[in-house]
This record gives C-alpha cells, structure tokens and sequence, in this order.
C-alpha cells in the first residue's frame, strides 16, 4: 500500500491533526495517520446516514472487523481497508488496546442520538469520551507515556475546540451540540436554534466559555505538549474574532500555525 495515500487524506481532512503526525518520526507516521483516518472515519458516520439504524450498522462494521484483527480470523490482517490493514500490526502485537477502539466506536454511537449536552459538563464529557481514547492510542504508537490525569485534561480541551468550531457544520447538518441550559436561560430551545440559527446568542454561549480553559503545564509528552499548543492557538484565533465561529475565517488553520507550533 502507498502510505503517501493516507498522509494526503489526512491532510485533507484533518489538517490539525495531520500537523501534529509531522512532528513525529517518519517511522510512525503511517500508523498516525491511520489511526486519525480512522477516527476521521467514526466522526462523519452521523453525516453519513438517514436514520440511527444505518449508522449502528455502519459502526458494528467497523466493529466486526477490528474484531477478526483481535480474534485472528482475519488472515490478510485489515483486509482491503488501508487504516486497518496499516494498524493490524500494532493491534495484533498488542500495542494497541483493543478497548480502547471500543471506546471511541461506543462514544461515536451517541452522535447518532441527535441530543443536546443538558450542559457545559455535559459538553466536556462528551469532549473527553470522543478524544482521550483516540490519544491514548496515539501516545502508544509514540511510545511516550503519560498521566491519565494529563491526558484527559489536554484531550478534552482540544475536544471542546474541535466542538465549537463545529457548531456552524452541526447546524447545516440540522445538529444542535449547545448546552440546553445555556439555550434556555436565552429563551431558546435545540430546536429554535436548529430553526432560526440565532447567531447572536451562539456567539455569546461560546464566547462566555473561554475562561473555563486552563492549561496543563509542562506536559512531557510532545505529543501533548503539540496538541496543546493548537488548542491555544486556535482558542486565541477565536477570541480575536469575537468567537464568532460563523465567519469564513474561523474555519480556516491560524496563520502560521505549523511554525507557531514548532516554535513552541
């Protein structure tokens, strides 16, 4: 397989995440790079489908076939799908946990819901539940340790960003991700804002949500310690335009953002 094939997809469609896989040696970037693809994968499974029921099944795929990687009944290891066939070493050799693709596969089910976090807690759970297991795996493709206490703090950080910045996606796809107890104390519902938008009031959910964030100090891990920065980044870009997430220029990497990264 031409590993070239996975680093341009991801760098297509997880730009963020394809910058970090630059900073590790080229050894492990193919395995990166799958696993991001695959996650990328789980993330547009809602997207993908019309109704619950398809998407159960579109994950139980994914499940039934990481599971003939784990059980050995799959003797091409990953068959005709690049990211699984990239990762089946690793699976196979026990590197990666194969809980911990459950975890990611069971998070992605609640997308399928079509329900709102009851709160900013909420928002963070769901933060933590969908980013932690993806980096644990990726810090044993690394092979860099860390605190669990570490990870969660700086995964679900960049989870939350990655939440805000897609309010505007979520919204198109008829998805409300905002905190109903934020929505009611502005007198609006899930629905209202599915139906009508109210930009104003978004703006002002997200903006309100900046001092919340804090940073992990002096994480050892480059990995984290990357990931981090982007966070942060990309948190600054926001509040230099108002946390208005609907403006063209919020969807776009800061400038200079690799350098910046790099520099850090």
């Amino acid at each position: 397989m031409d590993v070239s094939f996975l680093a341009s997809e991801l760098k297509k469609l997880d730009p963020d995440r394809y910058l970090l896989t630059l900073f590790a040696p080229s050894a492990m970037r193919p395995s990166l790079h799958a696993l991001f693809l695959f996650h990328h994968e789980l993330v547009r499974t809602r997207a993908s489908v019309s109704n619950m029921q398809l998407g159960l099944i579109r994950l139980q795929w994914w499940r039934d076939e990481i599971a003939k990687i784990y059980d050995g009944s799959d003797v091409k290891a990953g068959g005709q799908t690049p990211v699984l066939s990239t990762l089946a070493p690793l699976m196979q050799s026990g590197t990666l946990p194969r809980e911990w693709f459950e975890a990611l596969l069971y998070a992605r089910e609640f997308d399928l819901e079509d329900v709102a976090p009851a709160s900013w807690e909420g928002v963070k759970h769901y933060a933590d539940f969908t980013t932690t297991p993806l980096n644990q795996l990726a810090l044993r493709i690394t092979g860099e340790n860390a605190k669990l206490e570490e990870i969660r703090h700086i995964s679900t950080n960049y989870g939350l960003v990655e939440t805000m910045r897609s309010v505007p996606l979520l919204l198109s796809q008829h998805r409300c991700f905002l905190p109903e107890d934020e929505l009611r104390e502005r007198r609006l519902s899930p629905q209202k804002v599915m139906d009508f938008n109210h930009k104003e009031e978004i703006v002002d959910i997200l903006k309100s949500k900046y001092p919340l964030f804090e940073l992990y100090r002096n994480p050892e891990s480059w990995f984290l310690r990357h990931q981090q920065r982007i966070t942060f980044i990309y948190l600054k870009w926001m509040r230099k335009h108002g946390f208005d997430v609907f403006l063209p220029v919020l969807q776009t990497q800061p400038p200079f953002l690799a350098l910046r990264v790099a520099l850090s």
